[in-house]
């Protein structure tokens, strides 16, 4: 054998040692193709059109020429596509219904003043009160309409960026906030760059209190409010996030500071009202509202001004003590030592539940022991309830009877805890608590305890409506099973988290690693 390329005889059985070729590859290049067999199609030429081919084939021009119908057409006036009979698909996502088979679960009340003014959303009514806005331009929310021809083309340019950065929620920066304060100091009277502005500030103070900078967000609504004193949702907004961090006194002020700005809004007035009422200020807060009324007839400062005057009749002629924590009216003027015992066992109970809570309110609670015929009169509690704290102001009220010299009976020492609770609870986590952990909480600290293992059934909340006692002993269960598992130090850390991030199932996937509904479901399992 030879090398076919270089003629070397005996090159080997893989390549050849001279010229290095390789005789497999020489094999495969010299091999013919295959040829045609009997199932191949013939050549192009010599095929015949089938019915099925001509069937396509018309099948595909038609299509054709709808497709280039539809390019070529112009497109419909707006008064004909609101006419056509096509409804518009719904978003996903949004509000899709429950799933079958699941019972609703328990979510937490919105904190104070989130119901006020929406805190990232300007609606284009809101935007353009003087008829249809204008077609936004491109990279422009729909809801803030492009400034037109009323900037320089440097600030148009700036104000663009801006606008893309809140529309898209991006990342709000520092020198955003400096461009955009730069840029309304040059334009304060184009109230599109206004808009922007309060928007940016809003979106900047969102974004701090997601990272826990509390003291940054007001600092963001603060300067927006400095920055825009007419505008009525910056003020509430900075009132709002007075309220949900229980900063009163800031509230009083950032109130009285908007009301003179704008001294007709009557929300201003009511949160006046609402932070002195707080602060135990109750005539003051009636004066504000008679003011009110004086100069407006207000349905909403009317109400207010009534349950207020129902309050301050109610207390009238109770007496009144003091402690380091509490202030209490109870009936009883002369009794000193019946005002002396309440104080006593109030404060060993903060003492107890600060122990157990590792935390403690940083204000004053108002405590009032009413007699059960005014308590009934002038409460907004349900017939069946005997007291209640009060998330509006702060107060804990209880319906009381014959109460004796000196002395505190254990079922009203337990009631004081179970309130007590609610205020500790409601102070830790700002609202931001399902309504079994609170309650079930609150019955467990007051010395309650379930005794028996529930039925699963009594869990479950169907068309909305739940049985008073079902839902009591449902919510005790729940944190028995919570203690039980996780212990009181996790519990604890589940309350921080929830204040820390407002957020219900954030707290629980810090606290246990899974979210709320998880936490329930795994607890209805082991009930079954």
């Amino acid at each position: 054998m030879s090398c076919p390329r270089c003629g070397l005889s005996e090159p080997g059985p893989v390549e050849c040692p001279r010229c290095g070729v390789v005789f497999a590859k020489l094999d495969r290049a010299a091999r013919p193709a295959p040829g045609p067999t009997g199932k191949e199609l013939s050549p192009p030429s010599e095929r015949r059109l089938s019915w099925l081919d001509a069937v396509l084939l018309v099948a595909f021009a038609a299509a054709g020429a709808v497709l280039v119908s539809r390019w070529t057409a112009p497109p419909p006036a707006p008064h004909e596509a609101a006419a056509s009979p096509t409804p518009a698909r719904p978003a996903r996502g949004r509000e899709s219904p429950p799933r079958a088979g699941r019972e609703p679960l328990f979510r937490p009340p919105s904190p104070p003043g989130s119901a006020e003014v929406p805190p990232d959303v300007v609606s284009p009514s809101e935007a353009e009160p003087d008829g249809e806005p204008p077609a936004p331009a491109e990279g422009v929310p729909p809801w803030l309409p492009a400034p037109g021809p009323a900037l320089p083309p440097e600030d148009a340019a700036t104000y663009r960026s801006l606008v893309q950065a809140v529309g898209a929620r991006n990342e709000i920066e520092s020198s955003h906030v400096d461009q955009a304060e730069v840029l309304l100091g040059r334009h304060p009277a184009v109230p599109e760059v206004g808009r922007m502005v309060e928007q940016l500030l809003e979106l900047a103070a969102q974004q701090a209190s997601r990272r826990g900078q509390r003291v940054d967000a007001v600092r963001y609504r603060e300067r927006a409010a400095e920055l825009l004193p007419e505008s009525r949702g910056a003020w509430m907004r900075l009132v709002g996030a007075h309220e949900e961090s229980g900063a009163w006194p800031e509230a009083e002020r950032a109130a009285r500071r908007g009301l003179s700005a704008l001294p007709d809004e009557s929300a201003l007035h009511l949160a006046l009202a609402r932070s002195l009422r707080q602060q135990g200020r109750d005539e003051e807060a009636a004066d504000v509202l008679r003011r009110r009324l004086a100069v407006r007839d207000d349905g909403a400062a009317r109400q207010a001004l009534a349950r207020l005057e129902r309050e301050l009749q109610s207390v009238a002629g109770l007496a009144r003590r003091a402690s380091s924590h509490f202030a209490i009216r109870f009936e009883g003027r002369e009794d000193a030592a019946l005002g002396a015992a309440l104080l006593q066992v109030l404060e060993d109970k903060h003492a107890m539940l600060a122990r157990t809570l590792d935390f403690e309110p940083d204000r004053e609670i108002p405590v009032l022991l009413i007699p059960r015929e005014t308590f009934r009169s002038t409460s907004s509690a349900p017939d069946w309830a005997g007291a209640y704290y009060s998330r509006a102001d702060g107060r804990i009220r209880i319906g009381t009877r014959d109460l004796s010299p000196g002395f505190v009976p254990v079922d009203l020492e337990r009631t004081l805890t179970h309130e007590l609770t609610h205020a500790f609870i409601h102070a830790r986590t700002r609202g931001a608590v399902p309504d079994d952990v609170n309650e079930g909480l609150a019955q467990y600290l007051s010395g309650k305890r379930l005794g028996y293992r529930l039925d699963p059934s009594r869990a479950v909340v169907r068309d909305g409506r739940m049985k008073v006692d079902d839902f009591y002993d449902a919510a005790l269960s729940f944190v028995e099973y919570l203690l039980d598992r996780y212990r009181q130090p996790a519990l604890n850390d589940l309350l921080r988290y929830a204040g820390e991030t407002g957020s219900v199932d954030q707290a629980f996937r810090r606290a246990f690693h899974q979210s709320y509904d998880e936490t329930r479901e795994e607890w209805l399992r082991q009930l079954r």
